[in-house]
């Protein structure tokens, strides 16, 4: 009897087991379900915490099809979750909704490492190195200067390809480090290689541009300030950003004249007459630094010509100044 007593007892242990296994099963079943119920209402962060729990439960009785679903489903749901923040920064472009975007793409890519999940870490990894670009676009924008220098450096420590941060360093160079121009060359420069490298051709054209401008203006601010070696040192620079330049070959002219450097003026202005592309109007400030150059040179005739050719707009009377009272060239006889 005691022999019978003791199987029973075993099998409503078996039963109550079984019985308790499947019961646990359903919940960890059930909540994987309603997790994916709130996903699909995009209910994200309770879907996760759901998710969790089945995770839980699931583990609990051994499950792993079922652990092995929910954790499949949360790195992609954070990645969604941040998306969500990502949409709101554009619907609203400011500073407070861009800084709650990177919070949770960072919180995603953590996820990602954490599920094993390199997809949403990759993906992650590139919205964040865009985010903190337009951060520091916004910054730059707002003259936060400091501000938009971290945002940036940021997004090249994330992504050290990313082009177009390298070119904004440049810009916020420019405003940071007021004065310093080899600083922010240098971040052009950078722009300009990494460009390059990646194809991005409307960067290296962009950066180009800028570093030519930039050190054209200076060149001619340092002719203003009498500051004439300096000038052509940064004229010279700006024909290795573009070397067709006719400004920076007419800035180089008038400073070479200044100098007294008369072949090189005429050199130089030379070329920029052959580059020039608009009218005479545009023309005659070259030509009239040739004619200054011949004038100086006492090569009357060819200073005639020049000036004569520098008879337009602005330069149209003291071309016929000099030509008249100074040279007394023959037209003007």
């Amino acid at each position: 009897m005691k022999v019978i007593k003791s199987i029973l007892l075993t099998a409503m242990i078996a039963i109550a087991s079984t019985l308790a296994y499947a019961q646990e099963e359903a919940d960890a079943i059930n909540a994987y379900n309603e997790a994916l119920g709130l996903a699909q209402n995009k209910d994200f962060q309770a879907a996760i915490d759901k998710f969790s729990e089945a995770i839980e439960l699931a583990d609990a009785i051994g499950n792993t099809d079922i652990s092995t679903r929910s954790r499949t489903q949360i790195p992609k749901l954070y990645y969604q979750k941040a998306a969500t923040a990502y949409n709101a920064f554009r619907s609203s472009p400011n500073i407070p909704n861009l800084e709650a975007a990177i919070t949770e793409f960072t919180v995603s890519q953590e996820k990602g490492t954490e599920y094993e999940d390199n997809d949403i870490k990759n993906r992650s990894r590139g919205v964040l190195a865009q985010l903190n670009f337009q951060k520091g676009s916004l910054l730059l924008k707002a003259e936060d200067y400091v501000g938009a220098d971290a945002a940036l450096d940021e997004a090249i420590r994330i992504n050290a390809n990313y082009a177009k941060a390298y070119y904004q360093k440049g810009l916020v160079a420019k405003n940071l480090n007021e004065g310093d121009i080899e600083t922010m060359l240098s971040w052009f420069d950078r722009a300009i290689a990494v460009g390059e490298q990646v194809n991005d051709g409307e960067v290296v054209r962009l950066s180009n541009n800028k570093a030519h401008a930039e050190l054209l203006f200076n060149g001619s601010k340092a002719i203003e300030q009498n500051q004439l070696s300096r000038a052509i040192e940064l004229l010279q620079s700006s024909l290795n950003y573009n070397s067709v330049s006719a400004d920076s070959y007419y800035r180089l002219s008038e400073a070479s004249n200044k100098l007294n450097r008369l072949n090189d003026a005429i050199r130089f202005g030379t070329l920029a007459i052959e580059l020039e592309q608009g009218g005479s109007t545009d023309k005659a400030k070259i030509f009239f630094e040739i004619g200054l150059a011949q004038q100086m040179k006492e090569n009357k005739a060819e200073a005639c010509v020049a000036f004569t050719n520098a008879a337009y707009g602005s330069f149209k009377a003291p071309s016929e100044h000099k030509m008249e009272f100074e040279l007394k060239c023959e037209s003007t006889n």
